[in-house]
């Protein structure tokens, strides 16, 4: 029986779950992409989401059971505040073009003319895949979106067709796929309030 609590992140947590979506992006494929060497990915990506975490307007939810971080998502609103890139480019390093060039071609891509929040970071421990956390953690915040009437946007990073977690709450492709290399791909997703 699944016994999640979801809750937002206290800001006390900051380091500790940059660090957990940092892990959890480890083998990703499109972030093997962004920084490619094994020995310094875990550090620029939780330098890298530790910015996101601190945006102003972020929301940051937690998956607990019995205590024990088992995910978490990150989501922006879609006008987040233009500094938020420098800031990356400071704690990326040397690996800032790549994150820039990221951010660059979502910017053209992404809906225009409606407001909108993006779902940045989603992590689930990967021992506790299937579960349905990620549903947990998805609902947490499409939930609230739905009430206020404001759409989601996404960029998956994994092959999209139709299902999964995503599929499950109606998201669907919007627009061409963000190609950085044959194998560094972004699969752009747009969700209308209600799915």
């Amino acid at each position: 029986m699944l016994n999640i609590n979801i809750r937002p992140m206290a800001p006390k947590e900051l380091d500790n779950i940059a660090a957990f979506i940092s892990a959890g992006y480890f083998d990703d494929i499109f972030f093997k992409w962004v920084v490619p060497p094994d020995s310094e990915r875990l550090s620029v990506v939780k330098d890298y989401y530790k910015v996101y975490l601190g945006a102003k307007g972020a929301h940051i939810y937690v998956a607990e059971e019995h205590g024990t971080l088992v995910g978490a998502s990150v989501w922006l609103p879609h006008d987040v505040e233009a500094s938020i890139y420098d800031d990356i480019d400071a704690a990326t390093g040397e690996f800032a073009p790549n994150f820039r060039a990221v951010a660059d071609l979502s910017h053209e891509s992404e809906p225009k003319n409606t407001a909108f929040t993006q779902l940045v970071g989603f992590v689930v421990d990967q021992s506790q895949r299937g579960r349905g956390i990620g549903i947990e953690l998805m609902k947490a915040h499409l939930d609230v979106m739905d009430e206020c009437g404001i759409p989601t946007y996404l960029e998956a990073s994994t092959p999209f067709h139709g299902g999964g977690v995503y599929g499950k709450f109606g998201y669907t492709l919007y627009g061409d796929l963000l190609v950085f290399s044959p194998t560094a791909v972004l699969y752009p997703l747009w969700r209308k309030t209600g799915g």
